[in-house]
C-alpha cells in the first residue's frame, strides 16, 4: 500500500505541474481517502452509519481528475484503491479497485460553497467474491464465480474553498454493480473526503464569490493568521489549566496517579484506557477491540455461521462443506475462544421418524469430529440431532450458546 499512495503523489505532482500553466481554471485535482459501505442487503440505508459496515481506507486511496467543458458542467476520472472489508461477505483485508469516469453538474460554480451533482459508469474489481456464499435467506444464497465487474455510480458532492484554487472535498455515491443475478447485493456506498486543487489565477472576495484576480489574497493571509494566533493562545492556557505541577503522560486529561493506562490515550470514563472501536467496552475487557461489538459478546460482533448441506440419506461432508467448516473453526478458535456452541443436525420429511432421528444425529456428530480435528476443544461443543427440520432441509446448523 506504501507504494500505491506514493505512486498517487507522484501523479498527482505531474498533473500539478502540467495543468497549472495557462489552465483558466478549467483543471481540478481531488485527492483523498475514501469509505466503501457495504449495507446490509436489505436495505441500501440500514445501519447506514454502523462502523462495521463501513471500511476506511489510508489517507491517500483516491485520485480524481476533472476538466471543466462549461460552467456548470465537468467531465472526471476517478481511481480508487486499497485494502477493505466487506462484512456482508465475511471478509477483511481484501484488494479493492475502482475506475470510473463521468460527469459533474455544478449548482452554484464559482462559490465558495460548491455543491455538485455526478453520474457515471466504469470498472470495479473486488478480490474475494470467489468461492464465497452470501446467505441471503434462511434457505437462499448467492455465489459469484466473477471478481471483475462493469458498475454505475451516481450522487452527491461538496467543494468548501478554504483560498482561491485549494479546498476541501467531499462526496457520497451509490454504486450499482452489474453482475448475473445479483440484484443488489454486490453493491455499496463510497464515501471520500479529501482536499481539491484548481488551477488558475482566482480570488475569494468577502461575499464569498470567487473572482478572477492578480493580487495577493492579503485578506485570507491576515484572516488565517488570526486564527492561528487564536488558536495558539487557547492550547497555551489550555496547557497552564490541565497540566500545571501535575503529570498526564499520555495527554488525555487523566493524571498518572488516577489512569489504568498512563501510557495510552484514553478515555475518562474508561479511568485513561482507550475504546479503540467506539463500542462503549474499554479495550482491556474487550475480546475484539478492533471491530464494534456488543457487550454480551464481549466486545465482539454477532457471527452468523454458513450451514453445512448433505446430500439425499447421505452424512457424509462434500469438499465444499470441509470449506467451510475451516472456516468457521478459524474463527470459534480465533475470535470467540470463551464461547461454547450447538450443533444442530436437521433432515427433510422424507423417510421414517426413527430414522430421520439417527441420520440427523449422525450429521451433527461428522460436523462436530470435523471440528475437533481443526483445534476446537470439544468441551464447547453439545451435538442435537433433531431430527426433521420445518423448513430447514438436509443440513447441519451451528449456534452460539447465550448461556
Amino acid at each position: 500500500m506504501k507504494n500505491v499512495n506514493f505512486f498517487i503523489v507522484v501523479l498527482f505532482a505531474f498533473f500539478s505541474s502540467v495543468f497549472s500553466q495557462d489552465s483558466k481554471e478549467k483543471w481540478f485535482i481531488r485527492i483523498g481517502a475514501h469509505d466503501i459501505n457495504y449495507h446490509p442487503i436489505t436495505s441500501p440505508f440500514k445501519d447506514f452509519f454502523l462502523k462495521k459496515n463501513n471500511s476506511f481506507n489510508p489517507v491517500i486511496s483516491s485520485i480524481e481528475l476533472e476538466h471543466n467543458i462549461k460552467k456548470h458542467i465537468g467531465l472526471y476520472l476517478d481511481a480508487s484503491l486499497g485494502m477493505v472489508d466487506n462484512m456482508r461477505w465475511l471478509v477483511e483485508n481484501s484488494f479493492f479497485l475502482k475506475l470510473s469516469h463521468g460527469v459533474n453538474l455544478y449548482i452554484l460554480p464559482h462559490y465558495k460553497f460548491d455543491p455538485y451533482l455526478r453520474l457515471g459508469g466504469g470498472y470495479h474489481k473486488f478480490n474475494n467474491y470467489i468461492n464465497r456464499e452470501l446467505r441471503i435467506s434462511e434457505t437462499k444464497y448467492f455465489r459469484t464465480n466473477k471478481k471483475n465487474f462493469f458498475l454505475l455510480d451516481g450522487g452527491l458532492g461538496l467543494n468548501l474553498w478554504l483560498v482561491s484554487n485549494f479546498g476541501i472535498n467531499l462526496q457520497s455515491t451509490y454504486n450499482h454493480v452489474f453482475a448475473k443475478q445479483s440484484k443488489d447485493y454486490l453493491n455499496f456506498w463510497k464515501h471520500n473526503v479529501g482536499l481539491i486543487f484548481r488551477f488558475g489565477n482566482l480570488k475569494i472576495n468577502p461575499d464569498h464569490k470567487i473572482v478572477a484576480e492578480t493580487e495577493k489574497d492579503t485578506y485570507y493571509e491576515e484572516k488565517e493568521k488570526k486564527k492561528n494566533e487564536e488558536k495558539h493562545f487557547v492550547e497555551e492556557k489550555e496547557k497552564k489549566i490541565c497540566c500545571d505541577n501535575q503529570e498526564d503522560s499520555d495527554n488525555d486529561g487523566v493524571l498518572n496517579k488516577e489512569d489504568l493506562c498512563p501510557n495510552e490515550f484514553g478515555l475518562k470514563k474508561f479511568k485513561g484506557c482507550p475504546d479503540t472501536d467506539s463500542d462503549n467496552i474499554p479495550d482491556y475487557e474487550d475480546k475484539c477491540p478492533q471491530k464494534f461489538g456488543k457487550k454480551e459478546n464481549k466486545g465482539c460482533p454477532d457471527v452468523v455461521f454458513n450451514p453445512i448441506l448433505f446430500d439425499l440419506g447421505k452424512f457424509s461432508l462434500s469438499s465444499r462443506s470441509l470449506k467451510i467448516i475451516n472456516e468457521i473453526a478459524e474463527i470459534m478458535r480465533n475470535y470467540l475462544p470463551n464461547s461454547k456452541f450447538y450443533i444442530n443436525g436437521y433432515t427433510d420429511a422424507n423417510g421414517k421418524s426413527y430414522y430421520n432421528k439417527i441420520l440427523s444425529v449422525k450429521r451433527a456428530h461428522a460436523v462436530f469430529e470435523a471440528l475437533v480435528s481443526k483445534g476446537v476443544d470439544s468441551s464447547r461443543i453439545e451435538v442435537r440431532g433433531l431430527g426433521v427440520g420445518k423448513k430447514k432441509g438436509r443440513r447441519v446448523e451451528i449456534t452460539i450458546r447465550k448461556s
